[in-house]
């Protein structure tokens, strides 16, 4: 049987490995800050390096993490992350080192949203049209490329480079698309945006997948009439679903072979490792592939997965796929029904924290900014007022009960505060009169 050593690379995110099931011919070594490593059961060796200065530096770690590549040469190595900002640097040891996973170029098709998308398609998967648009603004020819390309309107804008929610566009026709395009002028420089057809009626989803066990698990948008992005941007609650395997093939049929398509389009030779397929779901004939992502994307797909436990650790299960394990007869498989609910933040002062009468079976409730605390619009799934997390066996009624808690619940922002510092702000800023004035000399 080989040995196998497992280095666990971990920079902010806090981590718990009692539920690791490592047998004895693997060897477990994390590298990471102090009070990172919050349980070190089945850990072998834990290195404490200093944490970075800056965001950026993360030298120490790198330079930890391969003088223990050297040293254990003769061993099946594996490097694993679950951090989005370690995962190009990591790579790129795996690549001088020649250790097994995934490889930069490999990590260039999976963030890329066009490169990720073309094989699919090419193989002939269902993906959302799309085109490019580049250089300085020019909205009539930009305009006639997108009715070229993705057929007209509605559809969505965003920039290439990285971005926040508020910078993305749903354009319903021309007018707005023009008028879009001037106000991004204005207050954004990107080089390069993205154009996708829009779709609605169906379900945002996010599926977890291992090279040995296939699907383990799903999130899903809870409303289907509109997409998490309008939610956000119009300050108007949202929430998620997890299924387990069982549920997924029975709420979402379809999905579990339209992820084997997926891989094997993408991967001809497999990989190793867990992967989060993004994508829109309609039924079980109209699935549509939107990427790939290594890691929960938003910290609110981590708390929702953190729901599931001891039923179900994914960080576990990633680190176990690296290594021959048999996977778990009850993988995943909890009887209950989970959900997240999300409240937007929005600009003003928050009043007071709404009482909210528990309805599920179990239910508990996050605030996520205090009273008197001053709050700007949410740019992202994470940027919310409050969280509610809710777990019911009976699905019908879990729903039910999301439904009245996100059309009921009523979260006090004075939003009047906020205008009336900025209009006495601007009387102080008024222009004073000028006193003409001179400098003489003898």
């Amino acid at each position: 049987m080989q040995n196998y050593t497992i280095i666990l690379v971990l920079w902010k995110y806090k981590l718990g490995l009692r539920e690791l099931r490592k047998p004895s011919h693997v060897r477990l070594f994390v590298v990471a800050p102090p009070r990172i490593l919050q349980d070190e059961s089945n850990v072998d060796v834990y290195y404490q390096v200093e944490p970075p200065m800056a965001d950026l530096n993360n030298s120490q770690l790198l330079e930890k993490v391969r003088e223990l590549c050297s040293i254990y040469t003769s061993s099946q190595l594996r490097l694993v992350v679950f951090e989005r900002k370690l995962q190009r640097p990591i790579a790129q040891l795996r690549k001088e080192l020649n250790i097994e996973g995934f490889l930069p170029d490999q990590l260039d098709i999976l963030f890329s949203v066009r490169d990720a998308i073309s094989n699919p398609r090419r193989n002939g998967l269902a993906t959302l049209r799309q085109c490019s648009l580049s250089g300085t603004p020019q909205p009539e020819q930009w305009m006639e490329a997108v009715k070229a390309q993705i057929g007209g309107f509605p559809a969505i804008v965003e920039p290439i480079k990285p971005h926040t929610a508020n910078s993305i566009g749903i354009i319903r026709n021309e007018l707005e698309f023009k008028s879009w395009f001037r106000r991004q002028s204005k207050a954004h420089r990107f080089e390069e945006y993205l154009v996708t057809e829009y779709i609605d009626d169906g379900r945002e989803f996010s599926l977890l997948c291992t090279s040995k066990n296939g699907i383990i698990g799903c999130i899903s948008s809870l409303e289907s009439h509109r997409l998490v992005i309008e939610s956000i941007q119009s300050q108007k609650p949202f929430g998620f679903e997890f299924f387990s395997v069982q549920q997924t093939r029975d709420i979402l049929p379809g999905l579990e072979s339209f992820a084997v398509q997926v891989m094997r389009s993408v991967f001809p030779r497999g990989y190793s490792g867990i992967l989060f397929i993004k994508g829109f779901y309609k039924n079980h004939n109209d699935i549509f592939f939107l990427g790939f992502s290594l890691e929960p994307e938003w910290d609110t797909f981590r708390q929702l997965l953190s729901i599931m436990k001891p039923f179900f650790f994914w960080e576990c299960l990633a680190i176990e796929n690296l290594y021959d394990q048999e996977p778990a007869n009850d993988l995943a498989e909890s009887k209950k029904y989970n959900a997240i609910l999300n409240f937007p933040s929005s600009e003003g002062i928050l009043i007071h924290q709404t009482t909210i009468h528990k309805r599920c079976q179990e239910m508990r409730v996050a605030w996520r900014a205090s009273e008197g605390q001053e709050m700007s619009d949410s740019d992202s799934i994470d940027d919310n007022v409050v969280q509610i997390y809710l777990s019911c066996t009976n699905r019908e009624r879990l729903l039910e009960d999301c439904s009245t808690i996100l059309d009921q619940t009523d979260i006090t922002i004075d939003k009047n505060v906020l205008s009336e510092r900025q209009n006495v702000a601007k009387r102080n800023l008024t222009v004073k009169e000028l006193i003409r004035s001179c400098t003489t000399t003898d």
